[in-house]
């Protein structure tokens, strides 16, 4: 595996046409992805993920937010003929993917990558869709198809850059989501291998999304629904012509890994393409809370049952982590927005410890201010740990937690990846509950069952009208 420095490229001019050397053959797997092509556990794993965006992006639509983006969109695009799932609000397809987006990563529930440090369902089922919606003729195979073409996509640019892009602030699931978005797109409408060198040139050009978002605002959970956005429009620009950085990747001057990040792994782009299936290791998420977070909070919670104790009980608790996990959310906790104390270590292990559980109900806006919760976030300590760091970027969410307890105890243990993860998957069954949990507060047990039973067998299904049909009005 090759990795390269910035300081090796930054500021050099090219002498020549630079050779798109991993752009061209991601674009030609894309391109060239067939339903037969990719292995049955792969396919599986792809339809739990759409499953689990259409789930959260359902319980998105019930939260206030869903409201404001109708606010601000449906007065000047509406009509069109994208679905803004689980409304009966029709718009355009870069609107719907912008809306659907934003909601499937509305709550921190959505899937997430863990080493890529991308929630990829999030940003390519809204683009698919929107464009096999307006553009017709799209079958259950076409969509699942692009759905692992777009996972296989951002999650290989991410393992090429992921660390050090989200070190140098920048937010992964607004960067790198383009491509997952774009290929997804461009799939769908089946451009050939140029016209979608174009779109992943195009989206790479239009990706943004700054990491600051995450201390109260709400534009974090836009990024999601941005990068679809701009996945919808690359895809339909490369069809009609409209060029793209060729060498998007590879350009030592402006290029995506030198513009973005001080070192990368380009090899990670193409390296065993089509046979290692990066779409199985993308992971669900239990907790409704940062990724980033769910280590610790799933061992505060296993400590908790094995040693019997309360969050009455804690004195302090010290937390040993990667730089990455420290930098990301073990800042300390002052209550603003719901999206505060999703980002923050410390209230997500302090709810959990209260609750016995950290799901969407301890994220309620009266629980952010509540003084329990608050008094137990200050007893907390977050340290970086240099053994941690020295492993490298697949043990990023590593911890090692120590509590000290009223009675003189002192209890701790060890995490090397978080619950959910690849490394520690949930079980299809334990993804369809939360399915049904979050999807069935928007639609109803009955649509939610349907859904569930569609999306089971959607490789199969020969016209999607019938998931539009579920995905419209529940008004």
């Amino acid at each position: 595996m090759s990795e390269q420095h910035g300081d090796d490229r930054h500021g050099k001019q090219r002498a020549e046409p630079t050779e798109p050397t991993h752009t061209r053959p991601l674009a030609e797997f894309v391109s060239g992805l067939d339903i037969g092509d990719i292995p049955v556990e792969v396919r599986e794993h792809a339809k739990l993920d759409i499953l689990d965006t259409l789930g959260c992006a359902l319980f998105g639509r019930t939260l206030p937010i869903a409201q404001t983006l109708e606010d601000a969109f449906g007065p000047s695009d509406s009509g069109g003929s994208a679905s803004a799932w689980g409304s009966a609000w029709k718009t355009s397809p870069a609107t719907a993917a912008f809306v659907n987006g934003t909601l499937a990563h509305s709550f921190e529930l959505d899937d997430l990558h863990h080493v890529a440090i991308l929630h990829p369902g999030g940003t390519t089922l809204p683009a698919t869709a929107a464009v096999a919606e307006v553009s017709g003729g799209a079958t259950g195979a076409d969509l699942v198809t692009a759905h692992v073409a777009g996972l296989e996509a951002s999650s290989r640019v991410g393992l090429a850059v992921g660390v050090p892009l989200l070190l140098r602030g920048w937010h992964n699931n607004g960067v790198l989501g383009v491509f997952g978005a774009a290929s997804g797109a461009a799939r769908i409408l089946r451009l050939n291998a140029d016209q979608t060198q174009d779109a992943i040139g195009i989206a790479g050009s239009l990706a943004c999304g700054l990491m600051a978002a995450q201390y109260g605002a709400m534009i974090k959970r836009g990024h999601a629904g941005n990068a679809a956005q701009v996945g919808v429009r690359a895809g339909l620009l490369a069809a009609q012509g409209f060029s793209g950085i060729a060498a998007v990747f590879e350009e030592p001057y402006g290029g995506f890994l030198s513009t973005f990040a001080d070192d990368w792994r380009s090899d990670e782009l193409t390296m065993e393409l089509g046979s290692r299936w990066e779409t199985v290791n993308v992971g669900f998420k239990p907790f409704s809370s940062c990724g980033s977070t769910h280590s610790t909070v799933g061992l505060m919670l296993d400590l908790q049952r094995e040693h019997g104790f309360g969050a009455d009980d804690v004195r302090h608790v010290r937390i040993d982590a990667s730089t990455a996990t420290r930098d990301h959310v073990g800042w300390r906790y002052v209550p603003d927005e719901q999206i505060t104390a999703q980002m923050n270590l410390s209230y997500a292990s302090s709810v959990a410890l209260i609750d016995g559980e950290c799901f969407v109900d301890q994220f309620a806006k009266e629980r952010l201010t509540d003084p329990r919760v608050i008094e137990l976030t200050k007893r907390f300590e977050v340290r970086t740990d240099p053994a941690v760091d020295a492993k490298g970027r697949s043990a990023r969410h590593e911890v090692t937690v120590t509590i000290e307890l009223a009675d003189g105890r002192e209890v701790s243990g060890h995490a090397d990846a978080a619950p959910g993860s690849a490394r520690y998957p949930l079980s299809p069954e334990t993804i369809r509950a939360k399915f049904m949990n979050l999807a069935g507060r928007r639609v109803g047990a009955d649509v939610a069952g349907e859904l569930m039973t569609l999306i089971d067998g959607l490789e199969e299904l020969p016209d999607l009208s019938p998931l539009w049909k579920l995905l419209g009005s529940q008004e």
